[in-house]
């Protein structure tokens, strides 16, 4: 057993190793030393039974472990080695795909104690002890010793407290962690169909699609795409952060890279916003058609069994509208995104005619265009943090923060947060000395008006701010 765990500990660290060198962007990995004989005694006195044998082997390896890694942003993970798109007899098969995942892996010595399920009512001392936390989730759920199913070598479960449901993870501890180290510790937050009676299955369909796919995301270098192909699957797993894939796409044509993402579509439509997001970051123009399509009521057919479904649901409603102004705004000459998007806002404003700050900054802020602060100077609104986020992201001149500072309250508490948010994200434009101390005036004089501590608070954060960056 000892000899067992300290090949697990080796291998968990190349995992984290291996992980890195992929090119996952979030690894976390710490591991402790083993817990002494003295700490394990103190354990087993506190908890008043003698720990399961393989737990106490694992403790005396290493007292805490915590692996912890996330995909990057926008990536699928889906199964394409048995598609074809071009020429596929059999388009209307989608292919596998699995949603919702993280990798979260570990135990701690110091969070081992009893669980009892909510609501549950427990007279024994021996129900009492029966479920042993190892370790906690993302989402707070326990990871369980079952010591009902053996005293020596219990069962893993995970007590989803949502559901109110324990979910068999593994026979016995040593399987739970063979199976987490074969999965590389990625963690789903429904298990149910990849689990049977003896808990997690590795050979089930979705998680040897995940072993595959992990695999080529470890593997896979840009060097080794030298077809569009090649390239779009890369960027499937990897995203387009590197200014070298955007680079990369730079060797095709815009038109035949949005035809390439569009078959992605009519396979996988359950996935159109992230196809999207990838259409407006690397076709651009070439989507062009397709993007003045979504805007009219007979649009295609797979967007719009998307949109229709989408409309059940308002959440799903609102990503739609707000992918549809994104696309918009990186694949349309800018005033025709812009009217497009400006004529759906104004057709959707609330009873009182009103527009809300955070559902206009979510469809305008994509273009990064000084004429949304123009249109928007006689629809604002308290509260005044959307219009304030939207103001930023909209590349003001110095003209407008003058011009804003200079206005009426509500535009001088717009412009003055929206600095502090171009400050902190680094959104400064070069502007000359003089112009700079001409908004620190006005932020001086905006300051001796204000009534509310927090809105002073907030103008002297940014005067503050401002001091700092002219003392560079």
């Amino acid at each position: 057993m000892t000899v067992y765990f300290a090949h697990t500990l080796e291998k968990l660290g190349e995992i984290a190793d291996r992980l890195r060198q992929g090119g996952m962007p979030d690894v976390a990995y710490q591991c402790t030393k083993g817990i002494s004989e003295e700490e394990r005694t103190e354990l087993e006195e506190r908890l008043q039974i003698t720990l399961p044998a393989s737990l106490s082997e694992l403790l005396k390896r290493c007292g805490s472990l915590h692996l912890l890694w996330c995909l990057p942003q926008q990536c699928v993970v889906v199964d394409e080695t048995e598609c074809s798109y071009k020429g596929s007899p059999d388009l209307e098969q989608e292919p596998n795909s699995l949603d919702d995942i993280t990798g979260e892996f570990g135990w701690n010595h110091e969070e081992i104690s009893y669980f009892t399920s909510y609501g549950e009512n427990i007279d024994s001392a021996a129900d009492k002890q029966r479920y042993l936390i190892l370790n906690y989730n993302g989402a707070g759920d326990p990871i369980l010793l079952d010591r009902g199913t053996s005293a020596t070598e219990p069962a893993v479960f995970c007590y989803e407290h949502e559901l109110d449901r324990f979910t068999l993870l593994a026979e016995n501890l040593p399987a739970y962690i063979e199976t987490m180290l074969t999965l590389h510790g990625l963690w789903l937050w429904d298990w149910s169909n990849v689990s049977d009676e003896h808990g997690i299955q590795p050979n089930s369909p979705p998680l040897q699609l995940w072993q595959r796919w992990l695999n080529m995301f470890c593997t896979m270098k840009l060097e080794d795409a030298q077809s569009l192909e090649t390239l779009i699957q890369y960027t499937t797993m990897h995203g387009v952060d590197h200014p070298a894939v955007l680079q990369a796409f730079q060797a095709y044509d815009p038109k035949d890279i949005f035809l390439a993402w569009e078959q992605r579509i009519q396979r996988s439509p359950a996935q159109f916003a992230t196809w999207a997001f990838f259409i407006g970051e690397t076709a651009g123009i070439g989507a062009a058609d397709w993007v003045r399509s979504l805007w009219k009521p007979d649009m295609d057919t797979t967007t719009q069994a998307w949109n229709s479904s989408a409309s059940k649901n308002i959440h799903a409603k609102r990503a739609f509208v707000s992918t549809r102004a994104y696309l918009s705004a990186r694949c349309l000459p800018e005033q025709e995104g812009l009217t497009s998007v400006y004529n759906d806002l104004m057709q959707h404003t609330a009873q009182d005619g009103k527009l809300e700050g955070y559902t206009v900054s979510g469809q305008l802020q994509h273009f990064h265009s000084p004429q949304v602060i123009d249109w928007m100077r006689d629809k604002v609104n308290h509260p005044v943090d959307g219009w304030a986020v939207l103001f930023a992201y909209s590349r003001p001149t110095a003209e407008q923060v003058i011009e804003w500072l200079s206005s009426s309250e509500l535009h001088q508490k717009i412009a003055t947060e929206a600095l502090d948010i171009i400050i902190q994200r680094d959104l400064l434009p070069g502007l000359e000395a003089d112009v700079w101390a001409r908004i620190s005036n006005l932020l001086h004089a905006s300051l001796q008006l204000m009534m509310l501590k927090k809105d002073k608070r907030r103008i002297e954060a940014v005067l503050e701010q401002l001091s700092h960056l002219e003392l560079r």
